[in-house]
C-alpha cells in the first residue's frame, strides 16, 4: 500500500530532524518546509495526508497557513505544535479545524500517537465511517437531494470502468468519484488524487504505469505499484498527449484482458472543459475521449440548484453543530435572497467558503447580513442567461476577456517589508476583474484606482481592514498580457522577485491562457487629462488621443543616471516582455540606508534591484542602457491598469512617479464619470 505522506512545517532544524526519523520508522513518507509559503507551495502541488504545523514560523504564522490549508483543501488533517501555547490559541485552532494542538516539548510517543489518530480519522471520513458524533452521508449533502447525480453514482459503482466526471470548477467531482468508490466493490483500495495540471509527467507517469525490463515486459516489483489503488485523475485534459496515449492504450488492453502496465485498479478523470472540442482540435487523445465518453458522470452546476440552497447551508450548519461547534446560522431574508440569486462562478466550492468564513469569523447570536457576505461576492448575478449557453455574437469583433486556466503560486521576498511573501493566482469569470485577497483572512481588494492608498515608493491599496503594497508590476504584466479576470491571494506585500517583471511574466504563461466568452472594451483616451506641472521643471505626466498605446518617459536624475529617455509602443505581450518587464527598480546607495530607517526598503537585496553608488553602477551589469528609464515605464503600465480597462492613447511622463501617476487617473476617472449621461 503507498506510504502516508506527512509535512512538516518547523523552521527548527532539530525538532524537524528528530520527527522526520522516528515518522520514518513508523512507515511514513516524509516531506517538510521550513516556512509558511512553502508549505504551502507543496500542499498545492502534492497535497500530503498531514500536516504536522508550527504555529510560530517565518512568513506566514501557523494559524494562516492553517486557514488557507483548510479553505482549499479541507481533507488534509493538521496537527499544530507550540512552544508557546496558550488556551486561546489552542482553542484558535481547533475552531479552525486543526485536529489536534499539541504543546512543545512533547514526547515522541504523544506525538506519533496523534498523527496515528488523525490518520486513522481520514480514512474514516474516506470510506464513509467516522466518529458517531458525526453525521455522515453517502454524498455531500449536495448531491443527496439531486436524484440525477445519485442515479448516476449507483450505476457506475457496479462497474470497473474507467469514469469521466465533467463539471465546471468547484461542482464537487472529487466527491463524486470518492462515492462511487464508497459504493463499489473496489471500496476497500485507497484512491489516490492527482492533479494533471500541477504534477510533472514523470511523477504522473510512475503512479500510472510499471516500469518495464529490456524484453518489455512489466517488471514485478514497482515502486508505484506497492499494493492496490485507484487513481482519480483531476483535470485529465492537462495531462500530456504522450501520456494520454500511453493511458488509452493500457486501458484498452486491459478492457480486452491482455497484459499491460497499467498499476491502478480503476481510473477515475474530471475535466471543466469539453474534450470532444479538444480532441477536435487535436489538443486530447482520441482514442482515450471514446474510453472516457463511455461512463460519464455530469456534476451540475450550483446556479441550476439554487432552490438547495437554503437547505445547503441548514445542513452545513447542523454538522459543525454535531460536531460541538456553536455558529452563527440566522440569515436575514435578504441575505439568503442574494445567495439565491447569485451566479456562484465557483459553485459549491465557493458556497462552502463562505460559510466557512460565517462559522469562523461571526459571533453566534449575530445575524448575517449582506455586509457580511459581500467581500466574497464579487459581481451581480446572471438572472436572464445562463453562462453555460452564453456564446459571443459572430458580429461583434471586440477580443474576448482573459483568464488563466489554472491556479499558479510564485514565492519571494517584499522589497520593502523584508519579509518573505507570495501569491496565488487563481481564475476568475468574465467581468470579475483583478481582485487582490488576503490569504489568511480572505477579505478582498478590487484592483481600482479608488482603493489606493499610499503611492509613497509604491503603490499600495486598502479596503477595509485589507491592505497590498508594491502591486504595480504584476498590474503591468496583467496589463501587457490582458489577463482581465484574476484573483491573486497574497499576503501584505507583492514579492520583488529580481526587481522587475520578467518572473511574473513566466508565471502567467506556466497559467496558460483562457479566452472567456465575453467581449472586453479598452479606455479610449478623447482629450487631453494632465496632472503636475511643467514649471521649473516639476514632474509631470499627461496622455492624448492615440490609435493605440504608448509610453514616453523622461527622466533626470544624478549620475550614473543623468538625463535618459525611452518610448515603448505596445506591440503585443512579447514587445513587453522583450522590451519593458526585464527592467529592475533602483535606488542610490544614500537612498537606501534613508529608506531603511524610515521601515522602507528593508527587503532590499543585492540581487533584487540596481543599487547605485555616487558615479556607477555596483552591483550588477545593465539589461539596458536606458534601464531606469523603461523601469518607470513599467511602474506607469502597472499603475494605469487601476482603471480596470486597458488604455488606448498615449502617455508622455517627465520625472513623474507614483504619485503622479494616480494623481492623473483620478483626474480621468473623475472626467469620465462627471460625463455619463444622467437619465431621467
Amino acid at each position: 500500500m503507498p506510504k502516508e505522506r506527512v509535512l512538516i512545517v518547523d523552521d527548527e532544524i532539530n525538532i524537524v530532524t528528530s520527527l522526520q526519523e522516528i515518522l520514518n520508522d513508523e512507515g511514513y513518507e516524509i516531506v517538510t518546509a521550513a516556512d509558511g509559503l512553502d508549505a504551502l507551495e507543496i500542499v498545492q502541488s502534492e497535497p500530503p495526508d498531514l500536516v504536522l504545523l508550527d504555529i510560530w514560523i517565518p512568513g506566514m504564522d501557523g494559524i494562516e497557513v492553517l486557514q488557507a490549508i483548510k479553505t482549499y483543501h479541507p481533507e488534509i488533517e493538521v496537527l499544530v505544535m507550540s512552544g508557546h501555547g496558550t488556551i486561546d490559541t489552542a482553542v484558535k485552532a481547533t475552531k479552525l479545524g486543526a485536529y489536534d494542538f499539541i504543546e512543545k516539548p512533547f514526547s515522541l510517543n504523544q506525538l506519533v500517537g496523534s498523527v496515528e489518530r488523525a490518520l486513522k480519522q481520514k480514512k474514516g471520513r474516506m470510506n464513509g465511517k467516522g466518529d458517531n458524533t458525526s453525521i455522515r452521508h453517502e454524498l455531500p449533502h449536495c448531491f443527496e437531494m439531486m436524484v440525477e447525480v445519485k442515479k448516476a453514482v449507483t450505476e457506475a459503482s457496479k462497474t470497473n470502468a474507467p469514469i469521466l466526471i465533467q463539471g465546471e470548477v468547484g461542482t464537487g467531482k472529487e466527491f463524486i468519484a470518492q462515492a462511487i468508490q464508497n459504493k463499489s466493490k473496489k471500496s476497500n483500495v485507497p484512491l489516490l488524487k492527482i492533479n494533471c495540471a500541477l504534477r510533472s509527467a514523470p511523477k504522473i507517469q510512475i503512479e500510472l504505469f510499471a516500469p518495464q525490463d529490456e524484453k518489455g515486459q512489466r517488471k514485478k516489483s514497482t515502486r508505484g505499484g506497492a499494493g492496490k489503488k485507484t487513481v482519480y485523475l483531476k483535470n485529465i485534459e492537462s495531462m500530456p498527449l504522450e501520456l494520454q496515449e500511453q493511458l488509452a492504450s493500457a486501458l484498452e488492453s486491459a478492457a480486452a484482458r491482455k497484459p499491460n502496465t497499467l498499476i491502478p485498479e480503476r481510473i477515475f478523470a474530471s475535466t471543466t472543459k469539453d474534450l470532444k472540442i479538444l480532441t477536435d482540435n487535436n489538443q486530447f487523445h482520441p482514442g482515450l475521449h471514446n474510453i472516457l465518453k463511455e461512463n460519464v458522470v455530469n456534476a451540475p452546476p450550483l446556479r441550476d440548484n439554487r432552490a438547495l440552497i437554503p437547505t445547503l447551508t441548514e445542513e452545513y450548519f447542523a454538522d459543525l453543530e454535531a460536531r460541538g461547534k456553536v455558529v452563527c446560522k440566522n440569515f436575514t431574508e435578504e441575505t439568503m435572497r442574494a445567495l439565491c440569486e447569485y451566479d456562484w462562478p465557483e459553485n459549491f466550492k465557493e458556497l462552502r467558503a463562505i460559510l466557512d468564513h460565517i462559522a469562523r469569523t461571526l459571533h453566534p447570536e449575530k445575524e448575517i447580513t449582506l455586509d457580511d457576505i459581500s467581500a466574497f461576492i464579487h459581481k451581480a448575478p446572471l438572472k436572464t442567461q445562463d453562462k453555460r449557453s452564453f456564446t459571443k455574437d459572430p458580429s461583434d469583433n471586440r477580443p474576448l476577456q482573459r483568464t488563466l486556466k489554472r491556479s499558479v503560486v510564485l514565492c519571494g521576498r517584499g522589497l520593502h517589508s523584508g519579509i518573505k511573501t507570495g501569491l496565488i493566482m487563481q481564475p476568475l469569470p468574465p467581468g470579475s476583474g483583478i481582485i487582490f485577497g488576503d490569504i489568511s483572512s480572505g477579505n478582498t481588494i478590487p484592483a481600482k484606482v479608488e482603493n489606493v492608498q499610499s503611492t509613497e515608493y509604491a503603490t499600495s491599496l486598502r479596503k477595509g481592514y485589507a491592505s497590498v503594497s508594491t502591486i504595480e508590476h504584476i498590474m503591468a504584466t496583467l496589463h501587457m498580457y490582458r489577463v482581465h479576470n484574476l484573483l491573486i491571494k497574497i499576503g501584505d506585500e507583492a514579492p520583488v522577485m529580481d526587481g522587475s517583471a520578467k518572473d511574473f511574466c513566466q508565471l502567467i504563461e506556466d497559467g496558460d491562457f483562457e479566452e472567456q466568452n465575453s467581449p472586453y472594451e479598452e479606455l479610449v483616451i478623447e482629450k487631453t487629462y494632465t496632472f503636475g506641472s511643467k514649471e521649473d521643471g516639476g514632474a509631470f505626466i499627461s496622455i492624448e488621443p492615440y490609435d493605440g498605446f504608448k509610453v514616453s518617459y523622461h527622466m533626470e536624475y544624478p549620475a550614473p543616471i543623468g538625463v535618459m529617455d525611452h518610448t515603448f509602443e505596445f506591440d503585443g505581450a512579447d514587445s513587453f516582455k522583450k522590451e519593458i518587464a526585464p527592467a529592475r527598480t533602483f535606488g542610490f546607495v544614500k537612498d537606501v540606508a534613508m529608506l531603511n530607517k524610515m521601515g522602507f526598503g528593508v527587503g532590499g537585496k543585492l540581487d533584487n534591484f540596481i543599487l547605485l553608488g555616487d558615479q556607477k553602477v555596483l552591483n550588477t551589469e545593465l539589461r539596458y542602457e536606458n534601464e531606469f528609464a523603461r523601469h518607470k515605464i513599467l511602474d506607469i503600465l502597472g499603475d494605469f491598469y487601476l482603471l480596470g480597462k486597458p488604455i488606448r492613447g498615449y502617455i508622455k511622463a517627465h520625472k513623474s512617479g507614483h504619485t503622479q501617476n494616480i494623481g492623473l487617473l483620478k483626474t480621468i476617472k473623475e472626467d469620465l464619470a462627471q460625463s455619463v449621461p444622467v437619465h431621467s
